[in-house]
């Protein structure tokens, strides 16, 4: 609310300002009594405001436009007062210049003082006004922000045979390339050092040398690496050794969607685990093996969010579940779960209440169901003590043939879920899940989801009742009923 309330002072002041000297008075209009973003009325003088109090306004601007760095610009020429406020701030602020396919460098960089450079550059060819560019590189040591996405490798490599040289004040680096032959970068890139840096992101970006250049960066917080090839592979071994020395990494992304090398290419692991004391969000799209020879030697007990897509067939991941510290979990309220089907993979999302999430997604097509009951089995600690399952899917997968979804593998998936009370269904599921139900034989009809007092059907119940009726009638002569409840779109999105 205070944020929204500065952006609407400062876009009042601000128009009012242009037009009149800095003593003339400033009409601030009655708003409706349906703003909710505060009150005012009657006149005001800019002059009322201290100096402290519209250096709070500019800052809270700031986050308002937090994305668009050349915020201030405009501001600066409003008045001689705000000119001198803003640029008295240039940390507080967070002042950049800001070199871009729209906004010229050379220009900018006569006219304004020596703040720190951002270049961004987002296109799929080399921008045509490269020069531009170049008078920015020309000063490394004040360039803190470099985004170049979406770029192919001659655009990106344009930019990286200017980028040899250490950049002492970089923080923020993003290199993104779509073609599909990897970039190379050279082992030269940046100068080998980094110490500023806080955010590295890498899209099918290769860089051999980067465990030195990660060694560098102690202030890293926020880690992501997609490699679509094995240019760009790292060891597990090698992978800890560079995380252990950021302890101030707090996310991290890693992406390795082939086959796992020769162990004879792999380093040595670590000689005891490492813990990773200000990780919140792990994410990994790869091979089971190489998670689990990553995780061996590292731990997290602060994590916040964990999420894993699996590109092979998932057999045994015992080190990604200790990692998930589900230990200390286990004594808390029940977990809600939820199971999605789509097209190419399946993804399984544990809910916990303190507010904890786990996501698992498999993407080996030897059957959707079949993978997420490995899963489930791997993951049964924690499958055990789910209370409300959600079962979803696309529209169109009903068209899908086997081995996406084996009538038979169903009861496997169940299994596990011991404890779940309520089973929501979604209306594109039933139609292929009730077959299943069906062919339960009487004695395992409540092996299946022993616990389930309510089925939730997103449909009509009188359409769905006919698929399921031979279900329901089995649970009731066995002892263990079950009603079945229509439900809207609404209750499979709320979390509690």
């Amino acid at each position: 609310m205070a944020i929204h309330g500065a952006q609407r002072w400062i876009s009042k002041l601000h128009v009012r300002k242009r037009n009149q000297s800095n003593e003339a008075k400033v009409r601030l209009l009655h708003r409706d009594r349906n703003d909710t973003y505060g009150y005012c009325a009657g006149e005001a003088t800019i002059d009322i405001l201290s100096d402290d109090a519209l250096l709070a306004i500019f800052f809270l601007y700031k986050e308002v436009y937090l994305h668009d760095l050349s915020w201030w610009e405009p501001l600066v020429h409003v008045c001689r007062r705000w000119r001198h406020l803003i640029f008295a701030s240039p940390l507080h602020l967070n002042l950049t210049l800001v070199c871009s396919l729209r906004k010229r460098a050379r220009r900018s960089l006569d006219i304004w003082p020596p703040f720190p450079i951002a270049i961004h550059v987002s296109s799929c060819k080399a921008p045509s006004n490269i020069f531009n560019f170049v008078a920015a590189l020309k000063h490394p040591d004040r360039v803190s922000d470099i985004r170049l996405n979406s770029l192919t490798i001659t655009g990106v490599m344009v930019f990286v045979d200017m980028m040899r040289c250490p950049f002492s004040v970089l923080t923020y680096l993003s290199l993104g390339s779509i073609d599909d032959d990897e970039l190379v970068l050279p082992d030269g890139f940046l100068g080998g050092s980094a110490p500023s840096l806080r955010t590295l992101l890498l899209e099918r970006i290769a860089f051999a040398a980067l465990p030195k250049l990660l060694l560098s960066t102690t202030q890293l917080v926020t880690l992501r690496i997609s490699s679509a090839s094995t240019i760009g592979y790292i060891s597990p071994g090698v992978m800890a050794t560079c995380l252990v020395s950021l302890p101030n990494l707090k996310q991290i992304t890693l992406k390795f969607p082939f086959p796992f090398p020769d162990p004879e290419q792999s380093s040595p692991p670590l000689p005891t685990r490492a813990v990773l004391p200000s990780l919140l969000s792990f994410r990994f799209v790869g091979v089971t093996q190489y998670l689990e020879d990553l995780l061996t030697q590292l731990d997290a007990p602060g994590l916040r969010t964990v999420s894993a897509t699996f590109c092979d067939h998932v057999v045994h991941i015992p080190q990604f579940f200790r990692f998930t510290n589900y230990a200390k979990r286990l004594s808390g309220p029940p977990i809600r779960a939820a199971v999605e089907f789509e097209y190419k993979k399946v993804l399984i999302k544990f809910i916990l209440s303190d507010g904890f999430e786990l996501a698992v997604t498999c993407t080996e097509l030897l059957g959707q169901v079949l993978s997420m009951a490995l899963v489930c089995r791997e993951l049964s600690p924690l499958v055990s003590r789910v209370e409300r399952l959600d079962l979803r899917c696309v529209r169109n997968l009903l068209q899908l043939a086997p081995p996406f979804m084996n009538l038979g593998d169903w009861p496997e998936l169940f299994q596990p879920f011991i404890a779940v009370k309520n089973v929501y269904l979604c209306k594109n599921l039933w139609p292929k899940l009730a077959p299943a139900l069906q062919d339960l034989s009487e004695e395992r009809v409540v092996e299946a989801l022993p616990e389930l007092r309510t089925l939730f059907l997103e449909e009509p119940r009188g359409r769905a009742m006919g698929f399921i009726e031979p279900f329901i009638t089995a649970r009731r002569l066995s002892g263990h009923p079950v009603a079945v409840q229509q439900c809207v779109t609404s209750d499979f999105m709320a979390k509690g």
